[in-house]
């Protein structure tokens, strides 16, 4: 994993959160590619939803934050401000559940998601995107560097765009966020130089600075030493009824399903890539059900805006 850059979000803060549905599936795309299912904690056969409210409310400052500003707090004896000050920001961006401000479930999890499950390092947020003079008309929910390391030893790197959608329709999530992709793909220059003009301005450690000045910044006349990759949080409604089934029954059920919508999708996936002349890319993605994608995906931010959680 990438030790030039420190992560950002509270180690294991998804443990125990999510469990995760074993599969075969794959994308067979040729570059690297993570198809992953996972589902939340169930109780009276509905997904419990308090843990993740908790884990998403403990990383805010981290989120909303770049690392020189979370030094600039604890340099000057602010760090009980952190908190407030995040949510002060969110609220100003807009109300709970607002597409492209940062206060939307999907730009939270793709976030967290990529810096847990798949080790890639927090570059910007989407709340730090929204906010930035040189972002306009960016799609980008977060923007993350991954490390990966050949047989050989030798090291590479892939700035990883992230992208997500949350809606009751699995193909419909899969479609929008497609949709996200190929407008991030038209704009690709002007995310890169967004980075490139940026980046430095969210780092404090020398090491760090040093690492993003020989990867990400270029030299007069050359490019960054960085391959371009995606990172998909997708969202939807499970759809199952659970009238006239025990507790035990439904998880059965739930886990069944799961199975039936990861093996039914992956191919219509992949499909995408191809048809959307993609597969020069690397593709993460990272899919959760919730008993209601549209309404489920609103309260929880409310929540966490509120702070309204349990600590």
């Amino acid at each position: 994993m990438l030790e030039d850059i420190t992560g950002t979000l509270k180690k294991k803060s998804l443990d125990g959160i999510f469990n995760e549905i074993i599969h075969s599936e794959s994308l067979g795309i040729s570059n690297n590619e993570e198809l992953r299912l996972f589902y939340l904690k169930m109780r009276g056969k509905k997904f419990y939803t308090d843990d993740l409210q908790t884990a998403l409310y403990r990383n805010i400052g981290r989120y909303v934050f770049s690392r020189a500003a979370l030094e600039d707090f604890h340099i000057n004896d602010n760090d009980d401000s952190i908190v407030s000050q995040a949510l002060k920001i969110m609220t100003d961006n807009g109300v709970a559940d607002s597409k492209g401000t940062g206060n939307e479930l999907g730009e939270m999890l793709v976030y967290a998601l990529l810096e847990e499950k798949l080790g890639a390092r927090k570059l910007m947020s989407r709340v730090e995107i929204s906010n930035n003079p040189l972002s306009t008309d960016s799609e980008c929910e977060s923007i993350h560097l991954l490390s990966l390391e050949s047989p050989n030893g030798k090291l590479s790197y892939e700035m990883v765009f992230g992208a997500s959608n949350i809606v009751g329709d699995i193909k419909d999530a899969i479609d929008n966020a497609f949709d996200e992709i190929e407008h991030i793909e038209q704009r690709g220059n002007k995310e890169i130089k967004m980075i490139e003009k940026t980046a430095l301005n969210g780092f404090y450690r020398q090491n760090e600075i040093d690492f993003i000045k020989s990867h990400i910044i270029p030299e007069p006349g050359k490019s960054g030493n960085y391959e371009i990759a995606y990172g998909v949080f997708l969202g939807y409604t499970l759809g199952i009824d659970p009238t006239g089934l025990s507790n035990d029954d439904y998880k059965n059920k739930v886990n069944k399903r799961l199975e039936l919508d990861i093996k039914k999708h992956a191919a219509y996936i992949a499909n995408k890539i191809q048809s959307k002349g993609l597969d020069g890319h690397s593709f993460y993605f990272y899919i959760l059900p919730f008993d209601d994608a549209e309404n489920d995906k609103k309260a929880i931010m409310e929540h966490i805006m509120k702070g309204d959680v349990i600590l």
